[in-house]
């Protein structure tokens, strides 16, 4: 059994973005070695979290993301959002490409509805608001950290 002391890229999130720091383990199977993440449905929920409160711009990975988190179909986030289940299916296919910024604050807002959060800060909308202006940045490498059964975004130093 190998012990993650070192930065795993976390692909099988389905996200291009996130490295976990500590809070993993890779176990011998009969098929091979096996990644097993602590908490990984905290580590999920500390994710979007982050993806939904931070500054960066959405893209389709990140919608799809935030959906199967809020564990709703295609057809329900399109009928929530007031746009058509082939929109929906674009923004997910071209993962790397940006939502609209109105797709992106929908998206946002309806994550923090239906997931309890207290608020969408509105710094993250001035962001959001800004970053056009500014075109667009490549996302920044999102590190998160396991602590005492939970998991939280490693802040960038």
């Amino acid at each position: 059994m190998k012990r993650g002391k070192e930065l795993l890229h976390y692909r099988q999130c389905g996200l291009d973005n996130v490295w976990l720091a500590g809070g993993w383990r890779v176990e011998d199977t009969e098929y091979g070695g096996g990644l097993v993440v602590e908490n990984a449905d905290r580590l999920h929920r500390a994710i979007a979290r982050a993806i939904a409160q931070g500054p960066r711009p959405l893209r389709g990975q990140d919608a799809r993301f935030l959906r199967v988190m809020l564990d709703l179909s295609q057809e329900a986030l399109a009928g929530l959002l007031g746009v058509d289940r082939a929109t929906v299916i674009r923004w997910e296919k071209a993962r790397k490409r940006r939502l609209s910024r109105m797709q992106d604050i929908a998206l946002r807002a309806t994550y923090a509805a239906r997931a309890g959060a207290e608020f969408l800060p509105a710094a993250t909308v001035l962001e959001l608001q800004r970053s056009g202006e500014r075109g667009s940045a490549a996302p920044a490498r999102a590190v998160f950290q396991s602590r005492a059964k939970d998991w939280r975004e490693k802040k960038a130093a």
